[in-house]
């Protein structure tokens, strides 16, 4: 069969600086001359958990869509990281500066990334301005314990069960112990049915004890409505959590900025840190940046 063109694209972990953990994404190069079936046709091949397409923007540096092998969605923080990690390589983004500042466009809008290069490691450092936390709809903790395979007692009360959106909606769901995170045992039926009349895409478990010292909360993250039923290392949900950590009071906020750093992954053998910055307070949360690195694993060429 004759093909119509040829692609870069781009095999990369994300949240991680070795390869094989954190959680993997492929980026495809100069996707603008492609139509909506071969969109969803690619992303569906490669199969990895999103699919990020690179393209041109009129009212940004670069317009990015996200497909997973079952949907489009508007927004993906580790794709994202991703992306500008192959655009680095490939000479497409001159990052010269400690800072490099490009903006994104998304179906959620218009995103500010910061690029800050490591001098002691060569590493670059992607950091994503998410919009500010919309605090959603709340859910009741039995319906959900019993559907993770919990009981009661593993929920963090008094605390909700509460979607919550810096421009993709997640649930956040607390545990008390890192016992309960890894007790986890989705009745996977029942949580795309709990999804079907909801206001959120996903779901974040997560208890404030956590495997390494250095980290402020650990998280398992679930999105089986999507395709993808357990997540390695998701960077939008991390915002979202961030804002909660700070908002009900489980993190005391410090000025300028609270830094926080979230370990995913374990539970897949893929693991990973998020590092979220928080500006503001419980009352009023300002604004909220997710960053982290990535590694290339392979660079390809696409036919289609």
């Amino acid at each position: 069969m004759m093909t119509r063109g040829e692609l870069t694209i781009f095999h990369v972990d994300a949240f991680t600086d070795t390869r094989f953990g954190g959680n993997p994404a492929s980026v495809v190069l100069g996707a603008d001359r492609l139509n909506e079936d071969l969109l969803f046709n690619i992303a569906r091949e490669m199969n990895t958990r999103e699919t990020v397409f690179v393209m041109h923007s009129q009212v940004a540096s670069f317009r990015f869509r996200y497909l997973t092998p079952k949907s489009e969605i508007g927004f993906s923080g580790h794709p994202t990281i991703a992306a500008f990690h192959a655009l680095l390589k490939e000479g497409m983004i001159e990052a010269v500066k400690d800072v490099t500042m490009v903006t994104l466009e998304t179906k959620v809008g218009l995103l500010d990334i910061e690029i800050v290069k490591n001098e002691s490691t060569g590493r670059h450092e992607i950091q994503i301005t998410h919009r500010k936390p919309e605090f959603l709809e709340t859910y009741d903790p039995k319906d959900y314990m019993e559907a993770l395979g919990l009981s009661l007692a593993d929920f963090h009360s008094p605390n909700p069960i509460q979607t919550v959106s810096t421009g993709t909606p997640h649930l956040i769901l607390p545990l008390s112990t890192m016992r309960a995170l890894d007790r986890i045992k989705p009745d996977w039926d029942r949580l795309k049915e709990l999804q079907k009349e909801s206001d959120y895409v996903s779901m974040s478990v997560f208890t404030r004890e956590t495997r390494t010292p250095t980290s402020d909360a650990q998280v398992r993250h679930f999105a089986p409505g999507l395709g993808v039923y357990e997540d390695p290392v998701s960077g939008s949900a991390a915002a979202s959590l961030g804002c909660y950590l700070i908002r009900y009071g489980l993190m005391e906020p410090s000025h300028p900025v609270t830094s926080i750093v979230i370990e995913q992954g374990y539970h897949v053998g893929r693991p990973g840190r998020i590092f979220v910055e928080v500006r503001g307070n419980q009352k009023n949360i300002d604004q909220v940046k997710v960053s982290g690195t990535g590694v290339i694993v392979f660079k390809g060429i696409l036919s289609y």
